[in-house]
């Protein structure tokens, strides 16, 4: 069982409470250990992203900047293996995220497959795959 550490806790803030509920549900019942490295941006800091090199988003309207109810929509969760990045675990923490949003009762999106089709090789093909990244699309009433 694994448990968020301080620095996780303390970058949830501002971070939409029901996609802060499912960081929290998914870290207690994944089978891979993660980090949140992210969750709100600053404009400037996406303005950086955007215009940097290498180019690291492709949009300057990202759901991590404060949306419109004053939170971040979006959270970027990197799998761990023994204390280090372990991207080839994306999809286990994907699917403990997706697990926790239909308890909570949200509907998300993962940057590993933006299109929705359930297969991840299209966004590697086309260079879009975010395997750490999660966005709140709506939540059921």
């Amino acid at each position: 069982m694994y448990y968020l550490g301080k620095r996780s806790l303390g970058r949830l803030h501002r971070l939409h409470p029901s996609l802060a509920a499912c960081v929290a549900i998914a870290i207690s019942e994944s089978d891979v250990d993660f980090t949140v490295s992210e969750t709100v941006r600053t404009k400037e800091r996406q303005h950086q992203l955007y215009y940097g090199t290498p180019k690291r988003t492709w949009t300057l309207n990202s759901k991590h900047l404060v949306q419109q109810d004053g939170f971040s929509h979006a959270v970027d969760l990197v799998p761990l293996q023994g204390g280090q990045p372990a991207w080839d675990k994306c999809p286990l923490v994907k699917d403990a995220m997706f697990k926790a949003a239909e308890r909570v009762g949200v509907k998300l999106c993962w940057g590993g497959d933006w299109n929705q089709n359930g297969d991840s090789r299209d966004e590697h093909q086309r260079g879009s795959y975010d395997g750490p990244h999660f966005e709140l699309i709506e939540q059921f009433s």
